[in-house]
């Protein structure tokens, strides 16, 4: 047993930091008074509790005095707390901060107008943030999937696609222990779904396997997880697609007609897929109903691995040399006859990576992604943003707080006089900064209520407003603004409170507040913000505009497209014919793949026919189109000729694109001949003979260069291209859709090429929307600061203002006069956020092959553009100011 009970050490110390030296030692003396007689009284642990209570009481600024000793009836002397956290006096700070607010309208109308524009863009922010990082991590074993990709070099050009081939995820389980599962999912494209006598366009349908809804945790409502996709001809419906279908019937049981699938059994109904995940699929058919090319080096399927609990993925990483040499190695043997290390001496490599699910939205950018995914980048602009755009709120505060203190000097020293300490000043100004910072925070919410729609639109989100009450929110937002407001108001509670008495009383402490270095200081950083916004958004604007007006090598302004013409079958090339001969039609064109898009094409390898016995293998994308093709798209050709039915040996022609001739090396590509790698097979191989070569056209995004192109001759039925006259396009339409009508039951449904182009750069268009509105919020926050010290100023220098007219200065030369100091702030911003700017901007660009040069003149714009707004704020009150008549002025004071 303890003979000689102490208090707990760390609360003397915290009390020697941060009680009040004039008195700490009394204090300290009397606590370990207390000390004692709790401890003969209620015990050890509880007098200790009692002592670490009373000296978090006694921290300033929340202190304050009592006696130690009361007298207390027939008990003579009984030990009392010293200092206490006075509720009354919190209500006095508050009511006192009412008062002072509502004196004050204009200086607290800018503060919580500034204030909420700044919270409310946070609060969007953070909603657009925290979604993009939950992408895939409401699945159970999201810790433990990852997805394997292919990485590799063929002929000197990288390989990193998404799917991979058929036979991995199996030989992945049977090879390796630390593999619990695998499973696959395969795209095959848009269907023609038919029930009954109604037909409809579903594009969001899936092949996966058996444990599919094992390894992704998408909740069945009807079926058993463990057989719904076991039999072939079976498919799993969301329940949204199963309502659509068959009402309130039950759809277990009921049959589709899959385009020419054929039927398909519907065996369960699951959730509808979360909107935060890289997939979504609305049907779920069986693995077991497609056939899929059952080798190592043929395009598969996206396949996912389930790791063992406390198994390193990067322990599977290490074994993959051995999966390929096992596997791979057989097949680059028995088709090209060299060895796999021939293969790897010759400068190309194949291997295997994985991707844990839980990057794949933002850290992701593989050939034939499933989904056009987001990037990490965006996360941290938008969150920089956020703050800066908050810094800027905070700091209009700090500054118009400081600045109108000298409006409370004489309050500071009567209350000094009185006998108010510096603490309690301290939680006077700090009470008015947080009461500002939660009227700044309702007025927020309201405009978060009035803008989501509308957020939700250009974000491309579904937000709800229950995000933002839900308990962990909630008490992050309420604490984010205590914090905001204590911080905000630090520098003026503190600076306020430090005034002597005597200095105010006597009215020495005016000549300061003109010009004080901290505040300038502010208004600097505010515009470095602003101006370095304004240069991104008219970086990110012309690199969008460049990228709609740039030749791409084909014309796509006038071209329809109509889809899903793979539903007519062999009517596909009289429908064609038919269309070709409308007066509005100048061309038509069946086409598989057209120069818009994320993935427009199919890749296969490639050998020059050079007679060399260990020929580079390249591996280049490929298109399948017909004779119409370049000149409904308006391609040009740079050597050779186009496809033509007038030569039955096009069959075993190609077309290359000059990027190809290049890569293989020839300046006269006409005549010479590729092998195809085919399905992976000896026997897929064959002999195509250059017949012409294409100029260079952008037919993927300009984030790549233009990559080798080989076409084949073969139409393509999946859908059709026209070019057209738009003298009349709703009356071509309709000719359109009846001619389409005769033809099949199927929906008619139809785009436009240059629509489909600049859906590409969508995430671009939002960045660039984005920047526009952060960078126009910044600079109204900014201009709101501003106004308020122009006003203050004004207000300062009117006796000044009147004796310069009384002396005939002019309106001009008082404008000036008010406004100079502040121009001088703006330049100074000026020179420190060009470089600054320059480099953001040049970062970001880099993302793309294909961009624009930043030009002088852009921050020539910015600057005008930064000095123009600060003019038109300041001098609204300059004017005002200098309009005033001097009798009135020097009545003023």
């Amino acid at each position: 047993m303890n003979t000689n009970p102490q208090p707990p050490r760390w609360t003397n110390w915290l009390l020697d930091a941060f009680g009040d030296p004039n008195t700490v030692e009394e204090v300290q003396g009397d606590l370990l008074e207390l000390f004692d007689y709790w401890v003969e009284t209620v015990g050890e642990r509880e007098a200790r509790w009692r002592y670490t209570l009373n000296v978090l009481k006694l921290l300033r600024p929340f202190a304050k005095s009592t006696n130690a000793f009361s007298e207390s009836g027939n008990s003579g002397r009984e030990p009392q707390t010293i200092f206490f956290l006075s509720l009354t006096m919190l209500r006095n700070y508050l009511k006192i901060a009412w008062r002072n607010l509502v004196l004050h309208k204009a200086f607290t109308a800018i503060n919580i107008i500034g204030l909420a524009i700044g919270l409310a863009t946070c609060l969007l922010i953070v909603l657009f943030v925290l979604d993009e990082l939950s992408y895939d991590r409401y699945h159970a074993k999201a810790d433990r999937i990852f997805r394997v990709n292919i990485h590799g070099q063929v002929g000197g050009k990288e390989i990193n696609t998404a799917p991979v081939s058929v036979p991995v995820g199996p030989a992945l389980v049977r090879d390796y222990f630390g593999v619990e599962a695998a499973t696959r999912f395969d795209q095959e494209g848009t269907f023609i779904v038919k029930h009954n006598h109604d037909s409809f366009k579903e594009e969001h349908v899936v092949f996966a396997d058996s444990n599919f809804f094992d390894v992704f945790s998408i909740p069945l409502l009807k079926g058993n997880p463990k057989t719904v996709l076991t039999e072939p001809n079976t498919i799993v419906l969301t329940e949204t697609i199963a309502k659509k279908y068959f009402g309130e019937q039950d759809p277990i049981g009921q049959t589709l007609t899959l385009g020419t699938r054929g039927l398909c059994r519907v065996t369960g109904v699951c959730q509808d897929v979360p909107t935060n995940t890289h997939f979504h699929y609305d049907m779920f058919g069986s693995m077991r109903s497609i056939e899929l090319r059952n080798t190592w080096l043929s395009s598969g399927c996206y396949t996912y691995v389930v790791l063992r609990p406390g198994y390193s993925i990067d322990d599977l990483r290490a074994k993959m040399p051995d999966l390929v040499k096992k596997h791979i190695g057989s097949e680059i043997q028995a088709l090209f006859g060299i060895s796999l290390d021939e293969f790897t001496r010759k400068g190309d490599r194949f291997g295997f990576g994985f991707q844990p699910i839980t990057d794949i939205h933002l850290h992701s950018d593989l050939e034939a992604e499933i989904e056009s995914n987001s990037d990490v980048k965006y996360i941290y602009i938008f969150s920089i943003i956020a703050v800066f755009i908050l810094l800027v709120a905070c700091i209009n505060f700090m500054n118009l707080s400081t600045a109108g203190s000298a409006g409370r000097a004489k309050e500071v020293g009567i209350r000094k006089v009185l006998g108010s300490v510096q603490q309690q000043l301290i939680g006077q100004f700090l009470s008015e900064s947080v009461l500002i910072t939660f009227m700044a925070l309702v007025v927020a919410l309201s405009i978060v209520v009035v803008v989501l729609p509308s957020f939700n639109q250009l974000a491309g989100k579904q937000f709800e407003l229950n995000v933002l009450t839900s308990g962990w929110m909630l008490a992050g937002i309420v604490l984010t603004c205590l914090l905001i407001g204590l911080l905000a108001g630090s520098y003026p509670a503190f600076f306020l409170s430090a005034f002597k008495p005597v200095s105010v009383l006597k009215g020495q402490m005016r000549a300061g507040f003109r010009s004080g270095w901290l505040r300038n200081a502010l208004v600097t950083s505010q515009f470095v913000v602003s101006i370095g916004m304004i240069i991104g958004t008219l970086v990110v604007y012309r690199q969008l505009y460049f990228i709609q007006n740039k030749k791409v090598g084909f014309d796509k302004d006038q071209v329809l497209i109509l889809h899903d013409t793979y539903s007519l079958g062999p009517k596909g090339k009289a429908f064609r014919s038919e269309l070709a001969k409308l007066s509005q039609v100048i061309n038509a064109t069946q086409a598989g793949y057209l120069p818009a898009g994320v993935s427009n094409s199919g890749n296969d390898g490639f050998q020059p026919d050079n007679g060399a016995a260990q020929a580079t293998i390249y591996r280049e994308k490929t298109y399948y189109i017909d004779e119409n093709y370049l000149p409904t798209l308006g391609i040009n050709l740079a050597q050779g000729r186009n496809f033509s039915k007038a030569f039955p040996s096009d069959s075993s022609a190609i077309l290359i694109n000059e990027a190809a001739a290049k890569r293989f090396g020839w300046k006269a590509p006409v005549g010479k001949r590729l092998w195809t790698i085919g399905n992976g097979s000896p026997e897929s191989r064959r002999l195509y003979t250059i017949v012409g070569v294409v100029k260079n056209f952008h037919f993927e995004s300009m984030h790549q260069h233009i990559a080798p192109l080989v076409m084949f001759y073969g139409a393509d039925n999946y859908q059709m291209a026209l070019r057209v006259r738009t003298a009349d396009m709703p009356g071509l339409l309709k000719t359109l859709e009846q001619k389409w009508k005769a033809q099949t039951d199927n929906p008619f449904a139809y785009s436009f090429l240059n629509e489909r182009f600049n859906r590409i750069y969508q995430s671009e268009q939002r960045v660039g929307q984005l920047f526009g509105i952060f960078a126009s919020l910044t600079v109204i926050i900014s201009c709101l600061g501003l106004f308020g010290l122009a006003m203050f100023t004004a207000q300062q220098r009117t006796k000044e203002i009147g004796v310069r007219k009384v002396l005939g200065a002019s309106v001009g030369s008082v404008v000036a006069l008010l406004s100079k100091d502040f121009l001088k702030l703006v330049l100074v911003a000026i020179v420190i956020a060009t470089p600054l700017a320059w480099y953001a901007m040049s970062r970001w660009l880099q993302d793309f092959a294909y961009k624009i040069d930043i030009d002088w003149w852009v921050f020539v714009l910015a600057a005008f553009l930064a000095i123009g707004i600060a003019l038109l704020t300041v001098s609204f009150q300059s004017i005002k100011a200098a309009l005033m008549n001097p009798v009135q002025s020097l009545r003023s004071e």
